[in-house]
């Protein structure tokens, strides 16, 4: 056990070390079949496509937001800036 956490607590006349294992640092996750070297399969290819096509929703839904806040920001300055 190299890779653990060790905690030692002592008492009088007593020493007690507790070793716990590390957690895994990484996981395997496999999914599917493996194909030639290269080439991705349909439901790959099908899930990159719904996540290009959400990325873009995304995009243009932050540019939207990003678009009302410099209208609003811009209205309350210009409001600021009339009152004497």
């Amino acid at each position: 056990m190299a890779n653990a956490t060790r905690l030692t607590i002592t008492m009088p006349a007593r020493s007690v070390t507790v070793r716990l294992p590390a957690s895994s640092r990484f996981q395997v996750i496999s999914h599917g079949l493996q194909g030639p070297p290269g080439t991705l399969s349909a439901e790959i290819l099908q899930q990159v496509s719904e996540a290009r096509h959400a990325t873009q929703q995304l995009g243009s839904m932050m540019a939207a937001l990003t678009q009302e806040f410099t209208y609003y920001g811009g209205s309350i300055s210009a409001q600021e800036d009339d009152t004497p």
